[in-house]
């Protein structure tokens, strides 16, 4: 691996609540949404809607809720910072202003890993590729030519 990106992703671990964090977040949604347009309000970004059906009584998401909250359990309760003290290649950690990663582990990956280039995208949250994919396509790209 000559490099690694990482885009609101960090090995911090053990966070109990995550799964509960999700489903409480999936069982908000509104559902069946009555529009496209409601679903973009709602979700924040016409690309959520994407993922959306049409059915008799309004628009439903296509994935297993479920599938989506046990897909985070191992978040939940491992942590990698051993997996990542073993990463020797450059890599490049990218924030969005507003995200969901831990207030202290983007200075703690700094310290294990000084090869670490941090880049904070404003006016973005945990979906940087989403609020922000011109700023995101230009610190890649950046990162890379360096």
């Amino acid at each position: 691996m000559t490099s690694l990106i990482l885009i609101e992703a960090g090995p911090a671990g053990p966070s109990t609540d995550l799964p509960a964090q999700i489903a409480t977040w999936l069982d908000s949604w509104p559902i069946p949404f009555t529009s496209l347009e409601e679903a973009e309000a709602f979700l924040g970004h016409e690309t959520w809607t994407r993922t959306l059906v049409r059915r008799g009584d309004g628009w439903h998401p296509t994935w297993d809720r479920t599938t989506i909250v046990d897909s985070v359990s191992e978040l939940a309760t491992t942590a990698y910072w051993e997996q990542r003290s073993r990463i020797t290649c450059p890599t490049l950690l990218v924030q969005g202003e507003h995200g969901t990663m831990r207030p202290g582990e983007p200075s703690m990956m700094l310290t294990h890993r000084p090869r670490t280039q941090p880049v904070r995208v404003p006016d973005a949250a945990h979906d940087v590729h989403l609020d922000q994919p011109t700023r995101l396509h230009e610190a890649i790209a950046a990162f890379l030519r360096d």
